[in-house]
């Protein structure tokens, strides 16, 4: 499963899972800095960042942005 981060405050992590789910994960849980729009995925008892998933979203949201303010 993916979770997308939908904001990062001052410990806490929010994300949103595949289902729509959101959750509020401390940020010790992370490597590295985190940023709203980045996707994780749970291995091992912390999150991943996972790059080709979070570049795959993205496209996915400009060519929707394309297609709907054509």
């Amino acid at each position: 499963m993916f979770y997308s981060v939908d904001r990062v405050d001052d410990d806490y992590v929010t994300l949103c899972d595949d289902d729509g789910e959101t959750k509020e994960i401390r940020c010790f849980h992370f490597e590295g800095r985190v940023s709203p729009g980045q996707v994780y995925r749970f291995e091992q008892g912390k999150f991943i960042y996972d790059g080709q998933e979070t570049a795959a979203r993205r496209e996915r949201i400009r060519a929707l942005e394309k297609e709907l303010f054509k």
